[in-house]
């Protein structure tokens, strides 16, 4: 039982049942890109559990709200889509001020352009928050299947900082309020999405569940391997916390033209993405540094 819960309990699971669009128009990754009259739509859907996601000693129902939506506009940045609209369920005890987290949902929403349209509340022993964010697919979109050989491989900042944070603030030990806040108000690097599509990147993936892991799962879509030169790791972590700490929420992503990454990025004003590594045609090539790297991380 525990085995056929570990398959199916990934956002890989889910697509193996999902009916596809025969006309190849529907794509299924960090979200999935459906037909529309005007531009295509961009749809994901992420949950947040209380005791598995989040924490109540230290976690404020704004705080849960605000990242709840967060993490669903980081896998519509992994697809360089246009945040437009949330919606949320909320399952939670009489007690949990369900006020508190409506507002950090508006607030989270507003914060990348979006607008809260609607959703469903509903009684439960412990808090339960699922939210659907819809985007517009103006760009290219990014999936996790185009990685090829000899491409560059990017990551959009240094990682591991959330994952200090949640053993500290768990721990109830003493906790800085940047590395605080890497892990209760993380960004979604949406404006880096854009900028990869518009350079012409061939895959992508938002680093949730830890670094390797992540890296992993887009090598595994586009059958590639891959060569890690360097680890980028946030001042303060580990490099365990940066390869499978997880909840980090920088792009990881893939290019042929590193020149042309860095001209997109300074066209808008924020951080050229860090170089790690490259792309490798056999997929059984899978380094760091020179050495194996296994997919460790973050399995819910």
């Amino acid at each position: 039982m525990d085995r056929a819960w570990d398959e199916l309990a990934t956002a890989e699971g889910i697509a193996r049942r999902a009916t596809w669009d025969t006309t190849g128009k529907i794509l299924g990754d960090d979200a999935a890109v459906v037909p529309d009259p005007g531009a295509p739509l961009t749809i994901c859907a992420d949950a947040l559990v209380e005791g598995i996601h989040f924490d109540l000693r230290y976690w404020t129902p704004t705080q849960i709200g605000a990242k709840a939506v967060t993490v669903n506009i980081s896998d519509l940045a992994a697809m360089a889509a246009q945040p437009l609209w949330v919606l949320s369920t909320i399952a939670a005890p009489k007690h949990f001020d369900v006020d508190r987290l409506l507002e950090g949902i508006e607030a989270g929403a507003a914060r990348y352009g979006a607008r809260l349209i609607g959703g469903d509340l509903t009684r439960a022993e412990t808090v339960v928050i699922s939210v659907t964010a819809i985007g517009s697919q103006l760009l290219p979109p990014l999936r996790r299947s185009g990685a090829l050989p000899d491409d560059t491989v990017f990551v959009t900042g240094p990682l591991g900082l959330a994952s200090v944070a949640l053993e500290r603030l768990s721990g109830a030990m003493i906790v800085d309020e940047r590395t605080r806040l890497a892990l209760l108000d993380p960004s979604a690097r949406l404006n880096e999405g854009f900028a990869a599509s518009r350079a012409g990147a061939s895959a992508a993936i938002d680093i949730s569940d830890g670094f390797a892991l992540d890296l992993h799962r887009l090598a595994n879509a586009s059958g590639v391997g891959f060569e890690i030169s360097h680890l980028p790791v946030a001042e303060g972590a580990t490099r365990r916390d940066a390869l499978g700490g997880g909840e980090d929420y920088e792009l990881l992503f893939t290019a042929p033209d590193p020149s042309r990454v860095a001209e997109e990025f300074a066209k808008l004003g924020i951080k050229p993405p860090l170089m790690v590594g490259t792309v490798l045609a056999d997929p059984e090539q899978r380094t760091l540094e020179g050495e194996p790297l296994d997919p460790i991380g973050y399995r819910h």
